[in-house]
């Protein structure tokens, strides 16, 4: 993935916050904290709403990262079409950890495992009430990066992940 030095966002940048989704890149702006001033981005989430600082310096621990590029959505597609293997015998409380580590790690190809691995559970069974719920945040997510990378609406992004799925 081609990632830019933090350095090099811009005002009005397009980013992904892990969890959140995408969002723009409203303020860069110093603020003192403890006496030093330190450099903040101030991001806007496109489908909440929600603003978040978070200081440039823990910009890549916290995992933003620039929006995915077409290559990269033909990755994500290419790998939701894999059938690969579900982690049987593993309890939901677990798998849940990992998920929500994965998500946290900012990286599009661990949501798009995930979105794959609880897609091959849900055609086995039902998805209980958490596994449900963690499977409609991943996909929501999946949807708007898709839909932000390739310019498209929301429909046409989910689109494209349910013709993965079934192709």
């Amino acid at each position: 993935m081609e990632e830019k030095e933090f350095s090099e966002l811009k005002r009005g940048a397009r980013v992904v916050y892990p969890a959140h989704g995408v969002g723009i890149i409203e303020k860069i702006e110093k603020i003192k904290t403890n006496g030093a001033a330190v450099q903040f981005y101030t991001i806007r989430i496109d489908e909440s709403g929600m603003t978040i600082r978070v200081p440039s310096s823990r910009a890549q621990q916290v995992g933003i990262r620039n929006v995915m590029s077409e290559g990269e959505v033909r990755k994500v597609l290419k790998l939701l079409r894999e059938k690969g293997k579900v982690a049987n015998g593993v309890n939901w409380h677990k798998r849940q950890k990992s998920y929500i580590d994965r998500i946290k790690s900012g990286s599009v190809l661990e949501l798009a495992e995930i979105l794959r691995e609880l897609t091959l559970i849900q055609a086995k069974k039902e998805l209980s009430f958490g596994e449900q719920r963690m499977y409609d945040n991943v996909r929501q997510l999946m949807v708007m990066e898709i839909a932000e990378a390739k310019g498209i609406e929301k429909d046409a992004a989910a689109k494209l992940l349910d013709k993965a799925f079934t192709a």
